[in-house]
């Protein structure tokens, strides 16, 4: 396996977004329109969350409104490692990282998605498994 492959060759710096007071209805839509399995959440310009695949159907699962149910109830919120020390609840691992270290988090993590971050701390981009495994085939 071609484990020195850096994590920052794989991320996506550009994920699609969505805002706190979107619908879960608005959420599948952006997932489907932009072939994405995670949607980015900012407030104020600050990645503050991820809504993911789980995510959504989890909410369907449980019959959630799809016009009612709001983001901010259920997408996956982050306080990231910064320079801060903020603790961290999305997995997040640092760009220069190898692709084993990033399969390693997500499995220890039991997530598909990481938030890909600087070594400041500063989020540049999310990774999927998907994007690993197409960066592993090259």
């Amino acid at each position: 396996m071609k484990s020195t492959r850096k994590i920052k060759e794989a991320i996506i710096r550009n994920y699609p977004e969505i805002g706190l007071d979107d619908s879960l209805g608005d959420a599948i839509n952006a997932m489907a329109k932009n072939n994405a399995s995670a949607l980015v959440v900012r407030e104020g310009g600050i990645l503050i969350g991820l809504v993911t695949i789980t995510d959504v159907m989890h909410s369907l699962v449980h019959h959630h409104d799809l016009q009612d149910t709001k983001i901010s109830s259920f997408m996956t919120k982050c306080e990231l490692i910064s320079a801060e020390a903020t603790k961290n609840a999305c997995a997040q691992l640092d760009e220069d990282q190898d692709v084993l270290s990033a399969l390693k988090v997500m499995h220890q993590a039991g997530v598909n998605h990481l938030v890909v971050s600087r070594a400041e701390g500063d989020p540049v981009g999310v990774v999927s498994s998907l994007e690993i495994i197409r960066l592993l085939g090259r």
